[in-house]
């Protein structure tokens, strides 16, 4: 089972790095990036029941920020984790808990998070068997 991740971040660097990562670290990983919330939102839409994990940062360009985005994948009621990152703001513990997301704050070091980010796979398949 190949593991289906939504990575929605502007900042090309830091996408590429994650991409890089995860992909070695899993290399059957199934990822989709975006820079912009709002063309996140039909793919997500499509394939909420898919995916397994969303990692979003909070501020995005265009109309929708990264929690916006977390209300809208809650709104479809898709199964997936949803990890949110910023260099700037911490969201609320009553956001968190209310959206079922967890924070990552920038800068994070690449063999932290992508050993986090793993973990849910192990959560993913337990939650299959």
């Amino acid at each position: 089972m190949s593991m289906h991740v939504v990575h929605i971040e502007d900042e090309k660097p830091l996408k590429e790095i994650l991409r890089i990562a995860l992909q070695s670290a899993e290399p059957g990983i199934k990822m989709q990036q975006f820079i912009r919330g709002e063309e996140a939102l039909p793919y997500i839409e499509t394939n909420a029941a898919s995916i397994d994990l969303y990692i979003i940062d909070i501020r995005l360009p265009g109309t929708m920020d990264g929690i916006e985005i977390a209300r809208r994948i809650r709104e479809l009621n898709a199964p997936g984790y949803i990890v949110m990152t910023s260099a700037y703001s911490r969201p609320s513990t009553e956001l968190l808990t209310s959206l079922r997301l967890e924070f990552y704050p920038k800068p994070w070091h690449l063999a932290d998070i992508t050993q986090k980010l793993l973990r849910y796979r192990v959560n993913i398949e337990k939650n299959t068997l």
